[in-house]
């Protein structure tokens, strides 16, 4: 790394000096000076103190001044400190400390490069330069490594586990998927700075691979500030650059990533898709050495996102997410949606019930669906799991049905909707009035010709049991009345309500005709 005059002012700022420079900041510095020397030589750094008349460069020069000076917004208590430092440590040497101090930085940082240290440990190396919090986000807003002092800013310490594992908070997700700004800046190369949401500016240095976005170097500036100063500015730079050689290497191989690759996964999402048997010995080898048993319950979830919605933003982050949420359960992304199977008997916590536990399911999916603008068809419990595909078309079409009846719902239990499936598929083909009763298409009839309500009558009084008090109280007439209109409706039309086939076929009549 070139060491510019810039840097070591920014360096010595940081030791709580006040600095200004004379001259290019983009001055190499190959040595530091004292200012009282004659010479101006190439690649010198002149330092001097406060007081000192400087001789000031040309904007082009290759030598820079630099003044070190006491702040002028200290404390009273802090002005003896400062002046016991200046009288310890010469502005020369503290500019020559400076020098060693970036030179030994950028020395341990090629050296962690060179060893292939975890992420993690390059972040620790990147804040004992920086003055603001940093972090570094995959572009599916998995955290691949950050400061500590990155998450104080507001973060609840209960998401601790969610870092751990490589989750962003999720309050700091859907302010990032809202972020238009960030989600923009996915083309922008070297460091460019932006305004969150919530009025926070921070700079940051996109990671690409062959022009493809994958990554992002954050960090969080000071409130009130707007930049950073130049020397900073310059060594985030360098430090992405490092970063991002250290990150290449590593590409593919964080947790969640690795997780959506294992044998479990892999499986999970042949049998969802493409409907491959789990009932092969070596399907069953890999579910009981996750702890999967045959008896188990599972459920399968199928989510879908609004248009308009970053996908590649929080495809792998809403998987790591759910999964989280359910322990022994396999989310992947499929293109704009998302495929989940839960084992709910082994997802369950300690003294949790079963439908405590599917219960959880759902407030979950809720949670999920309120922040990130999405719904979900969920099917009904089964077992064995070798019935995982034939129950993942059941959460298809819970989504399908229920989207189209109650378009204002945010998810859809097949439960809920299985009669809606049965009726749409016997009307596929053929229009409603085709497949209904005979009897009930009569009554229609002579309903619009003479203003009648014998088509109502009839489907109350099978909905009423065949109970002919009730359904007179519903149809507001004499018990007598309804029998004598009972009466004539059969001398109209032919119907056994002593048939539960004739019975069931009149419902369901009733149903597709919406009566």
């Amino acid at each position: 790394m070139d060491v510019t005059a810039a840097m070591v002012a920014f360096v010595v700022e940081r030791r709580g000096w006040e600095t200004r420079l004379w001259g290019s900041s983009d001055c190499v510095v190959e040595f530091v000076a004292s200012l009282d020397e004659a010479s101006r030589e190439r690649g010198a750094l002149y330092v001097c103190g406060e007081g000192a008349p400087v001789r000031r460069p040309s904007s082009d020069a290759s030598w820079c001044v630099l003044q070190v000076t006491v702040p002028a917004q200290v404390g009273k208590g802090d002005v003896p400190r400062m002046r016991h430092r200046v009288a310890m440590r010469s502005p020369l040497e503290e500019a020559a400390a400076a020098v060693r101090a970036l030179d030994r930085w950028d020395a341990r940082l090629k050296d962690a490069l060179l060893q292939q240290v975890p992420l993690a440990e390059f972040m620790h190396l990147g804040a004992e330069m920086f003055a603001s919090p940093i972090a570094y986000f995959d572009r599916n807003l998995i955290t691949l490594a950050s400061s500590e002092d990155y998450w104080d800013r507001g973060g609840d310490s209960g998401d601790s586990g969610l870092r751990g594992a490589g989750q962003m908070p999720s309050e700091l997700a859907v302010d990032l998927v809202e972020d238009v700004d960030y989600l923009a800046a996915a083309e922008r190369v070297g460091p460019f700075y932006y305004r969150s949401t919530q009025g926070r500016m921070f700079c940051a240095v996109n990671t690409f691979d062959n022009g493809e976005y994958l990554a992002r170097l954050v960090m969080a500036m000071p409130q009130g500030v707007t930049r950073l100063c130049e020397g900073e500015e310059r060594l985030f730079a360098h430090y992405h650059e490092l970063l991002d050689r250290l990150y290449l290497h590593y590409a593919g191989n964080v947790d969640i990533v690795q997780t959506q690759n294992d044998a479990l996964h892999t499986l999970v999402r042949s049998a969802l898709l493409e409907g491959k048997s789990l009932s092969t010995g070596e399907a069953a080898s890999v579910l009981s050495s996750y702890g999967w048993e045959r008896d188990d319950g599972f459920m399968a979830v199928k989510l879908v996102f609004f248009e308009g919605v970053h996908w590649d933003s929080i495809s792998l982050y809403l998987c790591g997410l759910l999964e989280r949420a359910m322990a022994a359960s396999c989310a992947f992304p499929v293109e704009q949606q998302i495929a989940w199977l839960v084992n709910v008997t082994r997802s369950r916590q300690l003294g949790e019930a079963e439908g405590q536990c599917i219960d959880r399911l759902v407030e979950t999916l809720v949670s999920v669906m309120r922040d990130y603008a999405c719904k979900a068809g969920i099917s009904d419990r089964f077992s064995p799991p070798v019935r995982a595909r034939a129950y993942y078309l059941e959460a298809e079409r819970a989504l399908d049905v229920g989207q189209s009846r109650d378009p204002h719902r945010w998810y859809y239990r097949f439960s809920d909707y299985a009669l809606d499936y049965v009726l749409g598929k016997g009307t596929e083909e053929l229009e409603p009035a085709q497949v209904c009763h005979p009897a009930l298409a009569t009554l229609l009839a002579h309903d619009r010709d003479h203003g009648t309500a014998y088509a109502r009558t009839l489907v109350c009084y099978l909905r009423n049991s065949q109970n002919a008090t009730h359904t007179a109280d519903e149809l507001f007439i004499h018990r007598t009345s309804f029998m004598r209109r009972m009466a004539h409706m059969r001398t109209l039309a032919a119907f056994d309500l002593d048939d539960p086939d004739e019975v069931l076929h009149l419902l369901l009549s009733a149903k597709l005709l919406d009566l």
